[in-house]
């Protein structure tokens, strides 16, 4: 748990950037539900604000390490139990986030991992909801979690207010669960057949143009591909092999649980993300994603140096535009941006006396 010394330190902070900036307020602010958290994520929720400048005040005077609102509309989002709150509509929000980064612990995140979680982001964008869901690029918008992943709004009314069960089998399809390798070769797909057809055809011939696939029969299988032939494929002993691999290989890795769970609460775009503190900063479009570096453009503290005490070895990381060497020593002076960050993560405190 943070002591109460980096507790206030950080909400000073945190509010002093939101004396300077708002955030990105959501659709219909009356209707949504939100919650903050000081010691954790969410420690408090059922709070409403009729306003704009009624959620901005509270960010300045209150300083939260967290703020989240619901993905649900409600007549009565301040109401308890959750039942009489009155939901009467629901946004479609995607999360993606890494882990297991051989680089580091979980504790941390790297340009390797951001970068992977940017790129199932895109995956996502590019390879399911334009071409599959019919979704227009400027009706999905894009926001860094604050921490290691990326969240996606759908803001397309033909998507909104989908039940649970519904928004289960979205899930299902990103991640290609329930495919049938038999209904597929039955089929006959090319590689220019929509959605998951024409993806795993299109890996396939691909893997076998490459090399991938061991068989002497690979000229064959390539031209009975573009055919759209697959009865003779279907019998190699590698078929559904390679069908697996395909798959996984176009699943989008989406949390399950923020897209499913109707009275979920989500990051507020353009608020501070208390473990890490970087902005959970909105993109000003899809397109801005390829070009866009968390660790760099996320960052809301200076590079004045403070002196922490490290309760724990940090190993080497790049924030900021720079790289920081691994510190073992007991006290560092860092920059602000980075002190803050480790403070976040609980690894660091106010150097001095408590």
């Amino acid at each position: 748990m943070m002591e109460a010394r980096e507790m206030e330190f950080l909400k000073r902070e945190f509010a002093h950037y939101y004396e300077r900036n708002e955030p990105d307020y959501p659709l219909m602010i009356e209707s949504r539900e939100f919650g903050f958290g000081f010691e954790k994520k969410i420690d408090f929720r059922h709070k409403r604000f009729n306003t704009n400048e009624e959620l901005h005040k509270y960010l300045i005077t209150n300083g939260p390490l967290f703020c989240s609102y619901s993905i649900a509309y409600y007549t009565a989002p301040e109401a308890k139990p959750m039942s009489n709150k009155m939901m009467f509509n629901i946004d479609l929000v995607f999360d993606i986030d890494v882990h297991g980064c051989p680089r580091h612990s979980d504790k941390y995140v790297c340009d390797e991992c951001l970068g992977r979680a940017k790129e199932d982001a895109l995956k996502l964008i590019e390879e399911f909801l334009v071409p599959d869901f019919g979704v227009s690029k400027k009706d999905i918008s894009v926001n860094f979690s604050g921490n290691r992943g990326y969240h996606i709004h759908v803001n397309d009314d033909r998507y909104r207010g989908l039940k649970g069960k519904e928004r289960e089998e979205i899930v299902s399809f990103l991640n290609g669960i329930g495919l049938d390798a038999g209904i597929f070769c039955e089929e006959g797909p090319r590689v220019d057949s929509p959605a998951w057809f024409g993806r795993i055809a299109k890996c396939i011939k691909e893997r076998l143009e490459r090399g991938e696939i061991k068989t002497s029969k690979r000229e064959e299988y390539l031209d009975n591909i573009e055919r759209g032939i697959w009865s003779n494929i279907r019998e190699s002993t590698w078929f559904y092999r390679e069908f697996e691999e395909c798959r996984k290989r176009f699943s989008t890795n989406v949390d399950a649980q923020v897209t499913t769970d109707v009275s979920r609460l989500i990051r507020l775009p353009g608020t501070i993300h208390g473990e890490t503190g970087l902005v959970a900063k909105r993109l000003r479009s899809v397109d801005d994603l390829g070009g866009f570096d968390p660790l760099k453009d996320a960052i809301f503290a200076g590079e004045e140096e403070i002196e922490i005490e490290l309760l724990e070895g940090i190993p080497q990381m790049s924030i900021g535009g720079r790289t920081f060497d691994e510190i073992n020593n007991k006290n560092a002076h860092l920059p602000k941006y980075y002190a803050i960050y480790l403070i976040g993560k609980g690894v660091a405190k106010l150097a001095g006396r408590s």
